[in-house]
């Protein structure tokens, strides 16, 4: 099929700021969204993301800065009139009406004569797989059908950006997992514009061209899912994201492009220069979960070798294809293992056994800010 619409959806927001009152719940935001991506705003509650979609949408007016839709600057004009259509968590669809009156309600309002609402509904009811229940009403629906009128509702109004606010908070796992499949492959069809706020990481990787991570009313990091998952810019970013253990030590030297640092209780580290380092700078990196190799302290050890830590085991939860080993390490907040399910079953460890976890030096990854102290509540998910 083609595009349901051509037109420009790039998205712009310059110097974006929100208060209420004396709170600020946006910051000086600026940030491009290409046209025809999926991008997704991530962060946990109250960090300003659903306040972004909707001063967006229309529905509240920035305190200072500009939103751009295409070439058109619209702070000021009614969401009617930007080019956009909303889907909100509720879904909030009419019970009395059917679901083929659901989805053509909007043009009923406009003055589109019966026959031809009709027809575009069907045309939107058969986009989302839906043509055969038309003429049921919403409390025959399963939420996953729900949630698809929804969709049908907003795109009958020929958008260019397609908002959605936490839009598969409300499904169990399995519905979640697959409405998560036909979101990314309508928008691809489609070709317009979406915009989807969520907390949850997993479906903003499984789902985004681009990833903007938010905390406080801010941007941490904007890039795309995979390199917000592998090269987090800051320790927030690299915590929230729940696949990275976060370090911190001051450089003792360098030597052929390697850092040499030492941390907390002594232990040494290596990295791999990526940046301009000098002895005596203080510097946070991430080294991703899975990366990190697991086994029994031995009574009688030697010196502690670079780049691994000694602690003892927190917590083990069994994740399926891997097992994630929680360490409790002297000086670090969290620091977790996630073992391949094979290689941890050969010789399993428990909760209370002493353990040294290692690392190769390439694996640490710089990060722009330096670690103060984790206040992020996925920190340890």
């Amino acid at each position: 099929m083609q595009a349901l619409n051509s037109e420009s959806g790039e998205i712009r927001l310059v110097n974006l700021t929100k208060k209420f009152g004396e709170t600020v719940a946006v910051k000086d935001i600026n940030l491009t969204i290409p046209h025809g991506s999926y991008c997704c705003l991530l962060g946990p509650s109250g960090c300003g993301k659903t306040t972004i979609l909707r001063m967006i949408a229309g529905h509240e007016t920035p305190s200072s800065g500009e939103i751009f839709i295409g070439e058109n600057m619209v702070v000021g004009l009614p969401p009617v009139q930007r080019g956009t259509a909303m889907m909100f968590q509720s879904y909030a669809l009419f019970p009395h009406l059917s679901i083929r009156d659901n989805v053509a309600f909007y043009l009923k309002m406009r003055g589109v004569a019966k026959e031809e609402r009709r027809r575009q509904a069907d045309e939107m009811l058969e986009r989302v797989q839906l043509a055969h229940l038309r003429d049921r009403m919403p409390a025959q629906l399963s939420g996953g059908q729900q949630q698809r009128v929804a969709l049908a509702r907003s795109l009958i109004t020929n958008p260019r950006v397609l908002l959605l606010d936490e839009p598969l908070s409300a499904l169990d796992e399995f519905l979640r997992l697959q409405m998560r499949g036909e979101l990314k492959a309508l928008q691809n069809e489609l070709g317009i514009t979406f915009v989807h706020v969520t907390h949850t990481q997993p479906e903003a990787i499984a789902l985004a061209d681009m990833v903007v991570v938010m905390d406080n009313g801010r941007i941490d990091q904007a890039a795309s899912a995979r390199e917000i998952f592998n090269t987090p810019a800051t320790p927030y970013v690299a915590r929230f994201m729940g696949a990275q253990n976060v370090m911190t030590g001051t450089v003792q030297g360098m030597s052929n492009g390697v850092a040499f640092l030492k941390g907390a209780q002594g232990v040494s580290f290596e990295i791999a220069g990526k940046r301009d380092l000098k002895a005596g700078d203080t510097v946070s990196f991430a080294v991703r979960r899975d990366r990190i190799a697991t086994h029994r302290r031995a009574k009688a050890s030697g010196p502690q070798p670079v780049n691994a830590i000694v602690g003892r085991i927190d917590a083990i939860e069994y994740q399926g294809n891997f097992v994630k080993v929680s360490i409790d390490v002297p000086g670090l907040d969290s620091f977790v293992a996630n073992v391949p399910d094979a290689e941890y079953f050969v010789e399993p460890i428990k909760p209370g056994d002493e353990v040294t976890a290692s690392w190769n030096r390439e694996q640490a990854h710089v990060l722009d800010e330096v670690d103060t102290g984790s206040s992020d509540p996925y920190a340890a998910s």
